[in-house]
């Protein structure tokens, strides 16, 4: 019997990694991606600017538009 435990963990584990592979994207998980108005994003700008281009919340700023622009050509897609 842990035989054939350890083997359907082995599977599992050998199988999880193909699962980033996966095409399909059910259009429940494309998410609202919200817009800004030029005002607020010059506000944020200045205020990135003050802080300094090697702050935390700059380096913060710049994955969060990384992952809007990834939602938003993925869910552009479908």
């Amino acid at each position: 019997m842990r035989y054939v435990k350890r083997v359907i963990l082995a599977l599992a584990l050998s199988l999880m990694p193909l699962n980033g592979c996966a095409k399909d994207v059910s259009d429940g998980l494309c998410l609202t991606v919200p817009d800004y108005s030029p005002a607020d994003q010059a506000t944020v700008a200045d205020e990135l600017t003050t802080l300094g281009a090697q702050s935390k919340t700059g380096t913060f700023m710049a994955d969060y538009g990384r992952l809007r622009n990834e939602a938003r050509a993925l869910c552009a897609s479908h």
